[in-house]
């Protein structure tokens, strides 16, 4: 069974702000509604949208969250989160139906550094290259990009570096992380009804940990 949550975070709260500005932080809250073994048996995607002084985090997770904990430390007290069955919205998702979407992601591509050598990952910067790399994905992802008289209904909504510290396993210490997002907002149509189920419980591209590839979706 997969879950749908919703939060909203609290601005005026220590904890709510430390949350809203550094993914890191969000990151640990989230996996914190779990179990321990979790993370580690499925994919837990959240997002959160900012539409100031609205913050609100969504997440899509393999079992049910308990959620009191980052409602009581980050959340307000007047609107309690709310966790429903995912199931029922999966399973209209068909062959040929069309549904609004948003999708906050890593538009990356790699850049080889030479025969034997691994290459590295740049982000795309313009918005013309974020919708080609959204393009370019829908198809492996189960959905078109739906059009108007030859235009495309989905536009960069949003753009963002993302800055924050992490531990780094590999000296011990800790390195500063930079994350570039786009937010995309639109229209697409299923193609493939098993691929899009698999993409709205695991997500698009790189930077899931950090609140990326959460596509969620209504119907139009």
């Amino acid at each position: 069974m997969t879950w749908f949550s919703r939060v909203l975070i609290n601005p005026n709260l220590r904890q709510g702000r430390r949350l809203i500005t550094n993914a890191h932080v969000m990151h640990a809250a989230v996996l914190a509604c779990f179990p321990p073994d979790v993370a580690a048996n499925g994919r837990v995607l959240w997002r959160l949208d900012e539409q100031h002084p609205r913050y609100t985090l969504y997440i899509v997770s393999p079992a049910r969250p308990d959620l009191r904990p980052l409602s009581e430390q980050a959340g307000w007290s007047t609107e309690p989160g709310q966790i429903l069955d995912y199931g029922p919205l999966l399973d209209r998702v068909e062959l040929g139906t069309t549904w609004r979407f948003r999708l906050r992601a890593n538009p990356v591509r790699s850049v080889s550094a030479g025969r034997g050598r691994r290459g590295r990952i740049v982000p795309h910067v313009t918005p013309e290259q974020q919708l080609g790399w959204l393009a370019e994905r829908a198809g492996r992802h189960g959905f078109a990009l739906v059009e108007r008289d030859g235009t495309s209904l989905t536009a960069v909504t949003g753009r963002a570096d993302r800055h924050f510290v992490k531990n780094d396993r590999h000296t011990g210490g800790r390195r500063a992380v930079t994350l570039r997002e786009a937010q995309f907002d639109g229209v697409l149509e299923c193609t493939d009804r098993q691929l899009l189920r698999q993409t709205l419980t695991q997500g698009i591209g790189r930077g899931k940990a950090y609140g990326c590839g959460l596509l969620t979706i209504a119907r139009v």
